[in-house]
């Protein structure tokens, strides 16, 4: 499973203290990369908590720097904008699909180039899938997951029927591949460009994007200049910095004072304070990022599903939102957010806090007083998030103890099935289509089933793998839509392997003149800025 970073600093400051900053040369201190005015062109100043500079997208793996510019420079066939349910148009004008599902032909949009010049046509597209696949070809980067992530074996194979359509053949349908061709891993890479710097072309990267990369300096910052042949026309801003400014206070104080005009690194302690000030508007989006309490169900006491459903029926989630993460955030329904197809509102039943029936089921399973063990990782909203669990747990009578880990002793232990009991799992949006948390995480096979849940085991496994792949061979959204509807609530009413925490964002917080940013795309890692603008 796939683990996403968090930036909600423990360095939260207090409005006094802000207020020091900006009144004092202490402010300067805190602002070395101060981004200064070339030529002047309008540019816009965006936050990134790092920068390593290789932006191969083949290897890609998580969030973090590196998407932040991907995203910003690169596209593929499909986009989806967080504010639509449904895969729209990209590279790609429109597709087709065969009536047994399992041809794809995309018509590629005339006249679009890379930033190198190159044309985008079949061709184009082909090699940068095919790259994905071929394990013989020199440009391919070791441990390359896009081939995993596009859909595996289930990928037979690419054609080019004409000069301007791409078509992908499959072993069985699937309707989420349109979704997944939006991922940042999916993008198309300029031929050109791959013949020139082959492995290396994520130090050397070219795409098609809204933005081309001018310059990298690792470490501090990247110049992206505004492609004029971008499938949605010029950007009306013309140049981004995205600038590495990982320290809070110093993001605040840019902020506070123009020299930052968008991040997503926003503790949520102090969203509060931001608001109140007329320079700097936070922007709400929906809140994406799930994070789940994962029950180990091959461990004895875990197996009985009474246990589990106890477990699930005592945690606070009002306390949740309150206390870790002050108000930011949402009660869940069960694994699809309220932001994403699939969701109903009858999924709230299954986070109910019920104490006293948690009890209850406890004592007729013959389970008061057994010892569990919670692993958390031991950073961001984690810590908080645990002692609520815990504190709920034990007061429904169980004795469960947390042990907060740094993050790779945490992944060590979270895929070993011998080796943990109840966990923290987190998911976010990569694309918002509904299987993006089915398919990879609760399939059989996956090691979300084998080993974080077990729940492969379980005699309801073999049904939930065979709705999930229904759902993904129904070609009708709405129909599909209402199939992923009947799966939450399968899982949560038989099988109960992880419990719904809660469902939140990335606070986004932005200049006051600036419109037109996408913030839910922000609020779960993703980075859209061809929209935004400064209003005079």
């Amino acid at each position: 499973m796939t683990r996403i970073d968090d930036f909600n600093m423990p360095n939260a400051f207090s409005r006094r203290r802000f207020a020091q900053l900006l009144g004092t040369g202490a402010a300067a201190a805190l602002l070395p990369w101060k981004v200064e005015a070339q030529d002047g062109v309008e540019t816009l100043v965006f936050a990134l908590p790092g920068l390593v500079g290789n932006f191969e997208p083949h290897t890609w793996v998580g969030f973090g720097d590196t998407v932040h510019v991907m995203d910003t420079v690169a596209r593929g066939l499909t986009h989806m904008d967080f504010s639509d349910p449904l895969p729209q148009p990209a590279i790609a004008e429109g597709w087709n699909v065969s009536d047994d599902g399992t041809v794809y032909d995309f018509t590629i949009r005339q006249g679009l180039t890379f930033h190198d010049g190159t044309p985008v046509d079949a061709a184009a597209v082909r090699r940068t899938f095919e790259r994905m696949f071929d394990e013989s070809d020199v440009t391919r980067p070791e441990l390359s997951f896009a081939a995993d992530n596009l859909g595996g074996s289930n990928v037979v194979g690419f054609e080019t029927p004409d000069a301007m359509t791409f078509r992908i053949n499959l072993a069985a349908p699937d309707a989420a591949i349109l979704g997944r061709l939006s991922r940042p891993d999916m993008v198309i890479i300029s031929p050109t460009a791959l013949e020139t710097h082959g492995q290396r072309i994520g130090l050397n990267f070219v795409s098609c994007g809204p933005y081309r990369i001018a310059s990298v300096t690792p470490n501090e910052r990247a110049v992206l200049e505004a492609f004029d042949n971008f499938y949605k026309g010029t950007p009306t801003v013309p140049r981004i910095v995205m600038q590495v400014i990982p320290e809070a206070v110093a993001q605040m104080t840019a902020l506070a004072g123009g020299d930052l005009n968008v991040t997503n690194l926003i503790p949520h302690s102090n969203v509060d304070r931001l608001e109140s000030m007329r320079q700097i508007r936070i922007e709400q989006s929906a809140a994406f990022i799930s994070a789940w309490l994962a029950m180990n169900c091959s461990v004895e006491a875990l197996s009985d599903i009474r246990v589990r459903r106890a477990i699930n029926l005592g945690i606070d989630r009002n306390a949740i939102v309150r206390e870790a993460f002050f108000g930011k955030a949402e009660v869940p329904g069960y694994i699809t957010p309220a932001a994403e197809q699939g969701y109903s509102p009858e999924h709230q039943r299954h986070s109910e806090h019920d104490p006293e029936a948690a009890r209850a089921l406890l004592e007729e399973a013959g389970g008061i007083g057994t010892e569990l063990s919670l692993i958390s990782e031991n950073s961001g909203f984690w810590p908080r998030l645990g002692q609520v669990v815990e504190r709920s747990l034990n007061a429904i009578g169980l004795k469960v103890t947390t042990e907060y880990l740094d993050g790779g002793t945490f992944n060590g232990r979270l895929f070993d099935v011998e080796a943990h009991e109840l966990a923290f799992v987190q998911r976010s949006a990569f694309f918002p289509d509904p299987d993006g948390r089915f398919s990879p995480l609760f399939m059989s096979g996956t090691a979300g089933a084998d080993s974080i849940t077990a729940q492969s085991g379980l005699p309801e496994q073999a049904g939930l793998d065979e709705l999930i792949m229904a759902a993904n061979s129904e070609g009708d959204p709405d129909v599909r839509g209402q199939l992923y509807v009947e799966i939450n609530n399968y899982m949560a009413d038989r099988m109960m392997p992880v419990a719904a925490v809660v469902n939140t964002f990335l606070p986004v917080a932005v200049s006051a003149n600036l419109a037109g940013v996408n913030a839910n795309a922000l609020g779960t890692y993703r980075t859209f800025l061809e929209g935004a603008n400064f209003e005079s």
